[in-house]
């Protein structure tokens, strides 16, 4: 593999133009070059917007291009598995937005098409990124928070309480809030403190989101804006999870509200999202003190991202593409990758069967079964 990417988007809104445009931009070793959405308008907008590249209508064709290496998929949910099967038939790398299916065989579907391709796959989960988050996991793997105890995630948003489009029909988003934002949660929490074992969750929906913005009426609402679990580790540490998009007053500048915590029996360490760049540490007998994270970690290994540019809540995330292009350059796997998109949907997928039927589930996830 030459030290030169050629990247393919599927998926031309805004989570291209917020992350993955923005990142590739500023890797050397990365070059856009092709763009494919069903929207037209939107491929014309981007060809002024993003760097020079071809246009395609059909994902099958971009898929093909033999000038494309790797394929990022930023498309509805129900869509992944489709595209990510072809792109991989078609030898190219893939990094596929969260979740990466409709729910955990589709998720497994994915990560043992990418293994046995011997393609690099990676799941966007970008807070993995996040200066303090990567901060917080090296001092609990160095010991000094001692013997890991509790993990606590609060992620509250203050959205219009409006359509959501295709993200609130449960056939073609599989979950609401719970897919969208809490999965994000789940995959860190077990990135640092191992595979969840149980769990007991619950999901809620509050809002009929029965009208679109300008007030034309639409079909309500199929899945949760509010969602929460109980989880036991199998490692013997607990964890709360709780993610809404109904929180007034949480709104900071769209950003909303973050706070992820892990309390060990030496020491309790913290992460937010609206202060990436620091971290709170608390020791016994004394209160949480806000500290920088050090120089170290405040951009992701092999990034080129400049710490002191761009808004801190934002610019980690560009971190994504440096791991995905690096990986391929390197020919290793990618952190994350698509068995860790997986193993954080099984979980998911506990939550909603949990607060269907009202108990404790324990989590399967074998990634080999059929």
């Amino acid at each position: 593999m030459t030290a030169q990417v050629n990247i393919g988007i599927i998926g031309a809104g805004a989570v291209s133009d917020f992350h993955h445009v923005p990142g590739i931009e500023i890797d050397p070793r990365a070059r856009l070059v092709a763009v494919c959405d069903p929207n037209e308008a939107l491929l014309q907008q981007r060809q002024s917007e993003w760097p020079v590249h071809k246009s395609y209508s059909d994902y099958a064709e971009l898929a093909a291009d033999q000038d494309v290496d790797a394929v990022i998929i930023a498309t509805p949910n129900f869509t992944h598995l489709p595209i990510a099967l072809k792109c991989i038939e078609e030898g190219k790398h893939v990094m596929c937005e969260k979740p990466l299916g409709l729910n955990f065989a589709e998720s497994a579907k994915m990560y043992r098409a990418a293994r046995d391709k011997k393609v690099r796959h990676m799941t966007a989960f970008t807070y993995r990124f996040a200066p303090s988050m990567r901060y917080v996991k090296h001092l609990l793997s160095t010991g000094d928070l001692g013997e890991p105890r509790h993990f606590r995630s609060q992620r509250f948003l203050e959205w219009p309480e409006t359509s959501w489009g295709w993200r609130q029909v449960k056939e073609l988003a599989g979950a609401g809030d719970l897919f969208d934002m809490t999965i994000h949660r789940i995959d860190f929490a077990q990135d640092m403190l191992g595979p969840i074992q149980s769990i007991c969750g619950a999901v809620q929906q509050f809002v009929n989101r029965d009208k679109q913005a300008d007030g034309t009426p639409c079909d309500p609402s199929e899945v949760d804006d509010w969602s929460s679990l109980i989880g036991r580790f199998a490692s013997g540490a607990v964890g709360v999870w709780e993610g809404s998009t109904l929180m007034k007053g949480y709104h900071n500048d769209g950003v909303g509200y973050e706070w992820a915590e892990v309390n060990g029996s030496e020491a309790s360490a913290v992460y937010k999202l609206t202060d990436p760049n620091h971290y709170w540490i608390g020791r016994p007998g004394g209160n949480l003190e806000q500290i920088p994270v050090p120089d170290d970690f405040l951009v992701y290994p092999g990034s080129p991202r400049d710490p002191k540019v761009g808004k801190p809540s934002t610019v980690f995330r560009y971190d994504l593409i440096s791991e995905f292009v690096a990986a391929i350059v390197e020919e290793r796997d990618a952190i994350p990758g698509f068995d860790h998109g997986a193993l954080a949907q099984a979980v998911a997928d506990a939550v909603l069967v949990s607060s269907e039927e009202g108990r404790w589930i324990n989590i399967d996830s074998d990634l080999d079964a059929e």
